[in-house]
């Protein structure tokens, strides 16, 4: 009879980063009709903005982590979310309710700063009103 054993995986623990530095260049986005947003039908609006995005990562400076972007489930129906960097941070897409990578690596600074542009897509017939994108950041640790 043979036995496998796996070694056991290091436990991460996950804090919210403060990014209350942050400035949104654009705040009132103005969604305009977009027939290629997927799962819309035609019926899809798109809009951009731009964030100042500054993380307060002092209290793990000199660990290892992975820096989330999050945005919870919309009211009005699925978001669907996509940004550029500046090369600071990763570029990628995000859809309300997940959770997207954006950093992995030594947290070397007390802030990691970075100029984000974001496009958002929706399913202009459910968003009936203006809605806040309340995106947040966690960072996942590896314990020591």
């Amino acid at each position: 009879m043979a036995l496998c054993a796996a070694a056991p995986l290091a436990s991460a623990a996950t804090h919210r980063v403060d990014d209350s530095g942050s400035q949104v260049m654009n705040p009132n986005v103005q969604m305009r009709w977009d027939a290629n947003v997927p799962g819309a039908r035609g019926r899809g609006v798109a809009g951009a903005l731009e964030v100042a995005l500054r993380l307060d990562v002092a209290a793990w400076r000199g660990r290892n982590g992975r820096i989330y972007m999050t945005l919870p489930a919309s009211p009005s129906g699925p978001l669907q979310v996509a940004w550029t960097t500046q090369g600071r941070l990763l570029p990628g897409r995000l859809a309300s309710g997940e959770r997207a990578l954006v950093y992995a690596g030594p947290i070397a600074e007390d802030a990691l700063r970075e100029r984000l542009r974001l496009s958002v897509q929706a399913d202009g017939q459910r968003l009936d009103r203006a809605q806040t994108l309340t995106f947040s950041f966690e960072i996942d640790l590896d314990e020591p």
